[in-house]
């Protein structure tokens, strides 16, 4: 099919515009997704290194992770940099997506000359590419006299669901005109990159560290443990119902995971997760005091850095757990039980302290307090 220019559509019937316009849109992303923006990874060192793994560490505290995306950033900015020399010498304008790209403006604006700052945040259903962007105060277009090439910073690219849905609104915006953006990140799957990089809008994307792959559920392989946002500032009253499971380190995080789902009350289960996810925990009543007594005896075999853990929890006048005979040698301050009791109500609660999180033998000890109970 023939195409016209924009300007020619004005000269046709009502009834003809609607089917050209049209035509003539699509043909023009077409032409314009064809070719995709350079990727750029920063090359691996042993400070990239580094810092990703703290980045993917559960038991990062939240000023070592704001460090960290602070040192990542660094890394990012110095490639751009060397990629792109009119950063250095002309105004930019950011748009961090929050709330984990905060840190990563902080760093970002010591390395420039002249930045602004425009506030995004992006929000979706996991599972599903619907999302809605929330521009809290003025939107990039139109741009004011101080504005410059604009730079999407975010922490973690998973799906690409997210940029790629602020890169349509910023063509949308820009009157579907040339506009230059550059995406700078963290971690990101490789398939989600090039989703970024087809957008009509995107210059180059600079990414700190590809991930493996994005799993079924959006997870980054190897993962983060957690949402990063919640490791920079910690979870917010309003999402208790919805924190997630922390995994401990070297553990299979899916097994892990399916393994604590099925315990999980809103999943028919009975326990829930702590308020920071690193441990499983639940209440139980019994008729009496008696039936819920709860005894415990603890010994270690001395000069040796292997415990034999001899908990003993008796519920309901049985025996449910008694770790002396229990045929696991566990290496030391490994697992931990926290349970407590008050007349007839008991409360348990199972975690991992080395490393730190949740692992299959809190599931494991956890299914067996159910049995017996």
């Amino acid at each position: 099919m023939k195409l016209v220019k924009y300007q020619e559509l004005l000269h046709f019937p009502n009834f003809q515009y609607h089917a050209l316009f049209t035509s003539w849109y699509v043909h023009k992303r077409q032409d314009i997704m064809a070719v995709s923006a350079p990727i750029i990874e920063v090359p691996q060192n042993e400070t990239l290194t580094s810092l990703m793994t703290t980045f993917c560490s559960a038991s990062s505290s939240p000023k070592l992770m704001q460090d960290t995306i602070h040192g990542l950033t660094e890394e990012i900015m110095s490639v751009a940099k060397s990629h792109d020399g009119s950063l250095t010498q002309s105004a930019t304008t950011m748009i961090p997506i929050l709330r984990g790209a905060l840190p990563m403006f902080v760093a970002a604006q010591r390395c420039l000359p002249a930045t602004s700052c425009i506030l995004s945040r992006c929000s979706k259903a996991k599972g599903t590419q619907n999302v809605v962007v929330e521009w809290l105060g003025r939107r990039p277009f139109p741009t004011d006299p101080d504005d410059g090439k604009i730079l999407i910073l975010d922490t973690i690219i998973a799906t690409g669901d997210t940029v790629v849905k602020l890169c349509e609104e910023l063509w949308e915006m820009g009157g579907q005109q040339s506009i230059s953006v550059v995406v700078l990140c963290c971690y990101a799957a490789p398939e989600a990159l090039k989703r970024v990089a087809e957008c009509p809008v995107v210059e180059y994307v600079v990414v700190g560290k590809k991930a493996e792959k994005c799993d079924e559920k959006g997870y980054l392989v190897p993962y983060t443990n957690g949402d990063i946002g919640d490791k920079i500032y910690g979870i917010r009253d309003t999402e208790t119902k919805t924190r997630k499971p922390m995994i401990a380190e070297g553990e299979d995080v899916q097994s892990v995971l399916s393994g604590v789902e099925t315990l999980l009350v809103e999943n028919g289960g009975f326990w829930e997760l702590s308020e920071d996810g690193m441990g499983i925990q639940r209440e139980m009543q019994f008729p009496g005091f008696k039936q819920a007594w709860v005894s415990y005896a603890s010994q270690s075999h001395s000069g040796s850095q292997i415990v034999r853990l001899s908990t003993a929890i008796i519920l309901n006048g049985r025996m449910c757990v008694d770790l002396n005979i229990f045929p696991v040698k566990l290496p030391f301050e490994m697992l931990t039980n926290e349970c407590f009791q008050v007349y007839n109500n008991v409360s348990i609660r199972w975690t991992t302290h080395h490393p730190k999180g949740l692992t299959n033998l809190d599931v494991t000890m956890a299914r067996l307090c159910d049995s017996f109970v």
